[in-house]
Formats: C-alpha cells, sequence, structure tokens
C-alpha cells in the first residue's frame, strides 16, 4: 500500500532533516580535519548515531508504505497491523539507542575543550547516569510485553506494562538531560575573558539545543492526542517529533566544531580588511598611518623614535572555545597573544 497524505508528510519533513544532519556531520568530519586533529570519541559517537537516524529514517518510511501509519485503524487489515506493532516496536529500540547517543557525544564534546577537574567530574557523572538510563529503558522496552509478541499480535495472551506511563516516564527523564547538557557550558562561556558580542554568540551556538529542548517537551505533549481506538490516525503527531527530535540534535551537536570552518573564514576576512585599512601592502611601504606620539588608536600602540615610528599592533589576547586550528591544541582552550610591529621610515 501506498503512504497516506499524512505519511508522506511525515516523509518529507524526516528526509529534510535528516539530510541537514548530514551535512551537518560532513562539515563536522571537513572541520576536523582542516585543522588536522584526530577524530575524537565524540565523532565516532556521532558517527554512531548518524546512522541509527537512518535506520530510524527507513524505519519511518516502510511503517507509511507497508504499516498503515497514518491512516485510520478501520481502514486497515488484521496483516498490515501486525506490520505497525512490529515496525512500531523495532523504532523505539532504535530511537532508545539513538537518543543517548547523541546526549554522550556532546557531553563527551564539553569534556574534550573544558579540561577543568571539576567539570570533568560533573560530566562524568552525567555520562554514567545517561548510560544506566540507556540500558534500563531498552531493557524495558524488550519486557513491555511478556512475551515480546504479543506486542504486536493480540490474538497472544500477554502481560504489557502501561505504554503511557512508560513512554511519558521515560520522556521526562529525556527532557531533563537536554536541559541539563544545554546550561552545562554556559556558566564557562560567560567566564571566558571575550568581548561580550562573542560570548553571546558562543552562548547562540549552544543554545541552539534549545529547539531539542522545546521537541523534547513537545513530544510528551503530543502523547496524550494518541486516541487507542485509533491509534494507528492518531499516532502521527507523536513519530513526526519522535524523528524530528534526535535530528535537530545531531545538527546541534555538530554546530560547534563547524563553527570553526567559519571562525577562520571570518579571521581571514578580518585580517585582509585590516591591511587595506591601515594601506598596507607586500613589497611597499605606507604612508598613510597617522602618527601619534604616547597615544592610542583601537588596538595600536605609536611610539615616536627620532625620525622613525614604530607601530606595535598588538592583537588584544583572546580566550577562545577551542574550535579554530591555531586555538584548538590537544583538545584544550589554549591562550593566544598575537605581537605584530611594522616599521616606517
Amino acid at each position: 500500500m501506498a503512504p497516506s497524505e499524512r505519511g508522506w508528510r511525515m516523509i518529507i519533513i524526516v528526509a529534510v532533516l535528516v539530510g541537514l544532519a548530514t551535512i551537518a556531520t560532513v562539515l563536522r568530519i571537513v572541520a576536523r580535519l582542516k585543522r588536522r586533529v584526530k577524530i575524537e570519541m565524540d565523532d565516532y559517537l556521532c558517527f554512531i548515531a548518524l546512522f541509527l537516524l537512518y535506520g530510524m529514517f527507513v524505519q519511518l518510511v516502510l511503517w507509511c508504505a507497508i504499516g498503515g501509519n497514518g491512516t485510520h485503524f478501520s481502514e486497515l487489515s488484521p496483516e498490515t497491523l501486525i506490520i505497525f506493532g512490529k515496525i512500531f516496536i523495532a523504532n523505539q529500540f532504535t530511537y532508545f539507542a539513538l537518543c543517548p547517543a547523541i546526549k554522550i557525544s556532546i557531553i563527551c564534546f564539553y569534556r574534550r575543550i573544558f579540561p577543568a577537574p571539576g567539570f570533568h567530574r560533573i560530566t562524568y557523572f552525567i555520562n554514567w547516569l545517561i548510560g544506566l538510563w540507556a540500558a534500563a529503558i531498552f531493557i524495558t522496552c524488550g519486557l513491555q510485553c511478556r512475551p515480546l509478541r504479543g506486542y504486536w499480535d493480540k490474538s497472544v495472551d500477554a502481560k504489557c506494562i502501561d505504554g503511557n506511563t512508560y513512554f511519558i516516564v521515560n520522556q521526562t527523564f529525556n527532557v531533563v538531560m537536554d536541559f541539563v547538557i544545554l546550561g552545562l557550558p554556559l556558566p564557562i562561556i560567560w567566564r571566558l575573558k571575550r568581548v561580550w558580542q562573542d560570548k553571546l554568540a558562543l552562548s547562540f551556538v549552544f543554545a541552539l539545543g534549545g529547539f531539542v529542548c522545546f521537541a523534547s517537551v513537545y513530544r510528551i505533549v503530543v502523547l496524550f492526542y494518541i486516541d487507542p481506538g485509533d491509534t494507528t490516525y492518531t499516532v502521527y503527531q507523536a513519530t513526526l517529533w519522535t524523528h524530528i527530535e534526535p535530528s535537530v540534535g545531531m545538527i546541534c551537536a555538530c554546530l560547534p566544531t563547524i563553527r570553526g570552518l567559519i571562525t577562520i573564514k571570518s579571521w581571514r576576512a578580518r585580517t585582509l580588511g585590516s591591511k587595506d585599512a591601515a594601506g598596507y601592502s607586500t613589497g611597499s611601504k605606507s604612508h598613510n598611518t597617522r602618527r601619534k606620539s604616547g597615544s592610542q588608536m583601537g588596538n595600536s600602540v605609536y611610539i615616536k623614535m627620532n625620525d622613525r615610528s614604530v607601530e606595535g599592533g598588538i592583537e588584544r589576547e583572546e580566550k577562545h572555545m577551542g574550535m579554530d586550528e591555531e586555538e584548538l591544541r590537544d583538545g584544550k582552550i589554549t591562550v593566544r597573544t598575537d605581537i605584530k610591529i611594522y616599521i616606517e621610515d
């Protein structure tokens, strides 16, 4: 059977998001290779999460094409309903493996760029908490009906747990972890010795994860939209947001690393622009610089020395987040101070 109108809508929306997540992951790899740094644990977990995301998308296509997702219960045959149930539980297993992989990947990224011992202890605990939660929810998923066949074959006499309670408890923990992960780096960012505009930009990159938090919360809300009498049709919103949440999470997990590519280009543009503005060009001497004895102009200090002037262009000291080639050394936050001296006759 062909997907219903709702089915096609879900497939198209999720396909776009999975495509964006793929692009983000590819750019993540490019950023790592460009800086000539080795692939770390957070990168490997991101790759695993991407393949799990592909698995969820394939399940969605099959779920809509042959499982009747998005179609009224009364319009489906018993055989189709069995397929619906099988794909439903397979989708749960994939989701319960995917979300912890994304979360732990982000935490591992934090651990790599923020070397503070206290911060490492906190993230170590959170990683263990997420891992234990993932194991518990995965086992519970396999035991929600005994025998498990009773989940999709209603002719089997099986004992099942309350599905709504199970999903809500799991999703509540998911939401809490999303907010914890979102807020972890913000205090450190605002303690960096940088201008507030830079801090705001870095905070914005991480705060894009706020949409993941929204998706997690909204997923709880749409669980109440499911009508037990017409599950195959009313599960539409829950299915859609179950796929939106990890897709956006993948994109947000890659953004801080991708930002390194953008920053490098911006830095080069600013460097070239500053040289042009100063009237400086290779192989020639500039006579356009205003000399001020013992005064400052911007970030440059002009010192009068007899009949010659020395321009000590001292760029401000910056503490970055380990995202640029020049600033990342062994995954640690480093301090870079550049001093340039131009001598004119």
